[in-house]
């Protein structure tokens, strides 16, 4: 439990400390509903998938439930990640941006499979690492698509989220 702990640390301390250097500090009002966006999206998801849960964190020596993990990703590494993402954003060639899109999601595929590899998340209800990979193949389009023009991202993450639900059974999941 405690190279998870150190694991987790570090995964916070190296967003905050990238984002520190590479973001786009001055201007971070910019970015700002797109950082909203994808801590919304994250919070409804767990919301709806609280009976019916597709992937679980498990508890550290720190932090000791899903709910807490999850929380303190929605406040801190998913903002950041999307102020990184954004402040970076190539403006130039559709090839440069597929290559910069590819880039972050091998690294959020990597910090998955270490988490994976230390015990730190685990797959439910047909759920699996792919699904992550392909769900962030979705998600990085979507964030630099909501930077630019809100509604059509807005459209296009209820219509993926419909899909995920549709497509992993929470058609027949308990409800509150």
């Amino acid at each position: 439990m405690e190279v998870l702990l150190l694991f987790r640390a570090l995964l916070l301390s190296g967003f905050i400390c990238a984002s520190l250097y590479w973001s786009d500090w001055p201007n971070w009002r910019i970015y700002y509903p797109s950082m909203l966006f994808v801590m919304i999206i994250n919070l409804l998801a767990s919301y709806l998938s609280y009976h019916h849960t597709l992937w679980f964190f498990q508890p550290d020596a720190l932090i000791t439930t899903h709910t807490a993990l999850n929380l303190l990703s929605t406040f801190s590494i998913l903002p950041l990640t999307a102020l990184l993402f954004l402040s970076r954003f190539p403006a130039g060639r559709l090839k440069h941006r597929l290559c910069y899109i590819t880039g972050w999601i091998v690294v959020y595929a990597a910090i998955e499979l270490a988490d994976g590899q230390l015990g730190g998340i685990s797959y439910r209800n047909g759920w699996s690492l792919w699904h992550s990979i392909s769900l962030d193949c979705v998600m990085f389009p979507l964030v630099a698509l909501h930077h630019h023009r809100p509604l059509p991202a807005w459209l296009l993450t209820v219509l993926t989220a419909a899909g995920i639900m549709i497509g992993f059974g929470f058609t027949n999941a308990p409800m509150k």
